[in-house]
């Protein structure tokens, strides 16, 4: 055989052990190593892409994209028939013919924008692989975002046991704020004053920021003042709110090259679904975390 048709052989192999995919998916699933975008509508099988691109990475690793002419005549003999459909399965031999690089599963963050998401993505992965499917980092911004906090958050002076404060907390704290500042609330409704700061966490914007851009604006001025207390009162309490586990987890990886520097050496791999829901904080934390291989694959409705 020419090394052309080596090559061939062993791409035809990979297109039949990943028969069920429709030559886009395949496309994305071949698509192992730099930056890949996925524009992918609803229904269109974007999930099932994901997961055996991810099965891809940890069977074969860059085996299809990096796939050489160097085969033994045996193994050339039993791609030939098990691409024909007449040899059985074997994924120990497949993997040992086709496998470049194989990546470990702890090396692959995915990210979910749901927890329902990131369990069903989890729940097939698994099914998908023999083993090593509990080791990827599979999980929505916040629980990735909440483990690495609990492990560095001292760094920025919170302890491992910080408190998550959901919508209620928030507006108890909140209305007491506007209570000791003899604020009133239907002037400054709680709802209206939490989404502007969570509007300005979400493009990372600090109260000082939003204090230096308020001007002569006194509602922003207001606004500002607030928000500064707002975050006060949530660091004295050794609590954060949601938007806070993205902004601080950005804080941290930005201040701390140590940490930085573990996670952009633990992640070479960088997965996120439903791209197009990214706010400028999470664009920002996935940016710092695939920085160390540029290996960061997102998929999204266009």
């Amino acid at each position: 055989m020419t090394d052309i048709e080596c090559i061939a052989l062993k791409q035809k192999a990979f297109q039949t052990y990943f028969h069920s995919l429709n030559d886009r998916q395949q496309q994305a699933v071949f698509s192992v190593n730099g930056p890949v975008l996925v524009l992918a509508g609803a229904g269109s099988g974007k999930t099932t892409a994901i997961i055996n691109r991810i099965v891809n990475m940890i069977y074969f690793g860059d085996g299809y994209a990096a796939a050489s002419p160097r085969i033994f005549p045996e193994d050339a003999a039993w791609l030939e028939q098990y691409c024909a459909g007449t040899e059985p399965e074997d994924l120990d031999r497949l993997r040992e013919i086709l496998a470049v690089s194989p990546i470990r599963p702890w090396n692959i963050l995915a990210i979910t924008f749901t927890n329902k998401a990131a369990n069903e993505l989890k729940e097939r992965i698994s099914l998908k692989l023999t083993d090593g499917g509990e080791d990827i980092w599979a999980g929505t911004f916040h629980s990735v975002c909440g483990k690495i906090l609990r492990r560095y958050g001292d760094r920025l002076g919170y302890t491992s046991h910080f408190t998550i404060y959901d919508t209620d907390d928030q507006r108890r704290l909140m209305k007491d704020i506007l209570r000791n500042n003899e604020i009133d609330e239907k002037i400054y409704p709680v709802k209206s004053i939490l989404s502007a700061i969570s509007g300005a966490k979400d493009s990372l914007i600090t109260p000082k920021d939003y204090k230096e851009t308020a001007g002569n604006d006194t509602r922003q001025k207001t606004i500002a003042q607030l928000y500064e207390i707002y975050q006060n009162r949530l660091k004295s309490a050794d609590a954060m709110d949601f938007d806070d586990m993205i902004v601080n987890t950005v804080r941290l990886l930005k201040s701390d090259s140590e940490v930085l520097a573990y996670y952009t050496n633990k992640f070479k791999y960088v997965m996120v679904d439903e791209y197009q829901d990214t706010n400028h904080a999470q664009y920002v934390l996935v940016s710092l975390l695939a920085s160390g291989f540029n290996n960061l694959c997102v998929v999204g409705d266009d």
